[in-house]
């Protein structure tokens, strides 16, 4: 069974203060833990194409064991003096250069792993994501973290189950088994799962009164699609939201399929993903909708109007006059170092 293809980026700071020194003395364990198939679709083991860890340098004693591991350390020191004595680094900046940089030039790249429970790496979530490549963070359990990053990433590791990790031992493999089963994964330390406010914002608007379309309107099922993303960009305006995202939301209309299925025509009738946004576009103005070349666009809710367009009925396959990035290509960047180890 072919492996899963993944990266992997460790925010030491954060992850130590989340846990404990076990995260270095047990690192053997949780390493393999993570190989062997946790938190994957399936339960699929995966291999590690890079294995980096980031630390301020009080941490740098840990070098060796990482080194060990596979890892490439860095020290992410604070340049400015007051940042430096009140122990801050740098780590939270390099982590989001390197995470963009990889899911872009890593070749055949499936997996991104950040350990982190910073909320601030929500927008590298929602940048790097995309349907052929799958974004796995952290989150503490006690606090809103793991909701948050359960609405964003495709996958959250509780700290709960990293530490049942630390001590992490391969199952002896069976004479019939072909590989020892999965590590199974420790449960939730809270009592209750929260709901998503997110989703319930999704299901409030597919819930809203069913009046009769208008003439010339838009059908019910757009309606809704439009009210989603509406709901999706409220939250994180002005910022790009992942067509993972995007699609998982709108999987809640009964009418709603990226793919054809029992006669039903996808993306509700229209051509791509792209058609259909565009169409949303005429309904809500706010949503822009910027092609990235090759029949990729990218998403953006602008708050308060900012994005206004005047869009004629009946347009939207037709081609349209929209921002570009600067070279017109599909996020190709001139080839540059990656950041080398301290």
């Amino acid at each position: 069974m072919a492996r899963v293809r993944s990266v992997l980026l460790v925010d030491f700071d954060n992850v130590y203060g989340a846990t404990s020194e076990d995260v270095v003395s047990s690192l053997s364990n949780w390493l393999l833990w993570l190989e062997d198939g946790a938190f994957s679709p399936g339960g699929k083991r995966r291999t590690f194409l890079h294995k980096r860890v980031y630390w301020n340098l009080q941490f740098d004693r840990f070098r060796p064991e990482f080194e060990e591991a596979g890892f490439e350390a860095f020290n992410c020191r604070a340049l400015a003096k007051r940042k430096i004595s009140a122990g801050k680094s740098s780590a939270d900046i390099v982590i989001t250069m390197d995470a963009i940089e990889l899911a872009l030039q890593t070749k055949k790249l499936e997996e991104l792993i950040v350990l982190t429970t910073d909320s601030d790496f929500v927008p590298v979530v929602n940048r790097v994501q995309n349907p052929g490549l799958r974004v796995v963070t952290a989150g503490k359990e006690t606090d809103p973290t793991y909701e948050l990053y359960s609405q964003h990433a495709d996958a959250v590791i509780h700290i709960a189950a990293l530490k049942a990790g630390f001590s992490y031992q391969r199952t002896p493999r069976r004479w019939y088994q072909l590989r020892s089963p999965p590590p199974q994964i420790a449960p939730l330390t809270i009592q209750r799962e929260r709901q998503s406010a997110l989703m319930g914002r999704v299901r409030d608007a597919l819930t809203a009164s069913e009046t009769p379309p208008r003439p010339g309107g838009p059908s019910p099922d757009l309606a809704r699609a439009a009210d989603i993303v509406k709901s999706l960009g409220e939250r994180m305006p002005d910022q790009v939201l992942s067509k993972t995202k995007i699609v998982r939301a709108l999987t809640v209309i009964t009418g709603f399929t990226p793919t054809y299925q029992n006669g039903i025509r996808p993306w509700l009738g229209h051509k791509n993903f792209a058609a259909l946004m565009r169409r949303l576009a005429q309904i809500y103005p706010e949503i822009e909708v910027r092609s990235l070349g090759k029949g990729k666009v990218e998403v953006i809710w602008r708050d308060g109007g900012s994005a206004q367009r005047s869009v004629s009925a009946g347009a939207e396959d037709a081609p349209r006059e929209e921002a570009r990035s600067p070279a017109g290509e599909e996020y190709e960047p001139a080839p540059r170092p990656i950041t080398s180890p301290a």
